[in-house]
């Protein structure tokens, strides 16, 4: 699981390796590629969406590529002994895999700009985790077939991969396939994100002002530029502390892990009960939950931001009621009294 996982995990080292690039360009490089996404989310979603287009082809079309060239090179003994660090190395590795897996989701943020979200969405989620499901399993099974330890010494086994199938010619295919996965990772979290921001805003649960922008085929600018300041901080915060890429992956898993969680356990009470999709996000929970107790003391960071979260909510809006409303103000009919209203016709 450690070999596969360096397959998907490390883009930047994968462009900064094969093009022979220092750890300071390499930031320079990685500062790039937020500020062209950045950029193409300020001149619309079409633009931002036409470009997510472009890369996911190229990226799919490039680890298909190696994905089938390199397989007749595939050894079996390679996968024996097959689980040598036993179960417990399995689940470190799964919550290493959120931050390799986690992003799709990003764009159920995006949902307001579909023409029909409720068939449009669900049918894409569907698509999208099967290509990325098949590209993945694949792209590791071969990997380690193919390369076996060398997989887990190296630091860019996709170009040792690409090696064995296109010949010398792989170091510039693994710059450009890393470059489209560094792109358009960072370009899909920042289109959702962004609209996450104006969407928290308008509910109350950021400051109002960020708003602005998060309507329909709108573009969230204040949004975009508040992420824009902290994100282009906390590069340069790594980049001055030369922060390893190991801790910063664990940080970003462990708080995937924990949103994943409380999406699914907020599904909960908002799908209809024992259904197949209640039953399913049950099994999510579950799951996500054993995944996110090997994030050990890193726990403690998501805990603390949710903490920080509710006592803001809680400082402008009071506490939440068991319906996950504010209690009625004085004078404010109660949420039960209208819903009765709005269900007979009245008006409230």
């Amino acid at each position: 699981m450690r070999h596969a996982n360096r397959v998907v995990t490390n883009p930047q080292d994968f462009w900064r390796i094969t093009l022979g690039l220092s750890h300071g360009a390499g930031y320079a490089a990685a500062a790039a590629i937020l500020a062209a996404a950045v950029l193409a989310n300020y001149a619309g979603l079409q633009v931002s969406g036409r470009m997510q287009l472009l890369l996911v082809g190229l990226l799919v079309l490039l680890l298909a590529c190696a994905t089938v060239f390199a397989a007749p090179h595939v050894t079996a003994g390679h996968f024996t002994p097959f689980m040598p660090g036993g179960w417990l190395s399995v689940g470190s590795a799964a919550l290493v895999l959120f931050y390799a897996f986690s992003g799709w989701e990003a764009a159920s943020h995006l949902s307001a700009e579909f023409a029909s979200p409720r068939r449009h969405l669900p049918r894409a989620t569907v698509i999208t985790l099967a290509i990325v499901g098949v590209l993945y399993l694949g792209l590791s099974t071969v990997t380690i077939g193919v390369l076996g330890a060398r997989a887990g010494r190296s630091d860019v086994p996709l170009m040792l991969l690409l090696e064995q199938g296109v010949g010398p010619g792989a170091r510039w295919l693994t710059a450009a396939a890393a470059i489209c996965l560094s792109l358009g990772a960072v370009n899909t979290f920042i289109a959702g994100a962004a609209r996450l921001g104006a969407a928290l805003g308008r509910d109350g649960a950021l400051p109002g002002w960020l708003a602005k922008g998060g309507g329909a085929g709108q573009v969230p600018r204040r949004s975009l530029t508040v992420q824009a300041v902290l994100t282009g901080a906390l590069t340069l915060v790594a980049a001055l502390l030369s922060v390893p890429l190991d801790p910063l992956m664990r940080v970003t898993s462990a708080f995937l892990a924990a949103v994943t969680v409380a999406g699914m356990g907020a599904s909960l009470r908002l799908l209809p009960r024992r259904t197949p999709l209640w039953y399913a996000a049950w099994v999510a929970v579950v799951f996500t939950l054993v995944v996110l107790a090997f994030s050990g003391w890193l726990l403690v960071l998501p805990l603390a931001v949710g903490g920080c979260a509710a006592a803001y909510w809680r400082r402008r809006h009071g506490p939440v009621t068991r319906a996950g409303r504010p209690p009625a103000q004085a004078g404010e009919p109660a949420a039960a009294d209208v819903a009765s209203a709005t269900s007979s016709g009245a008006t409230p």
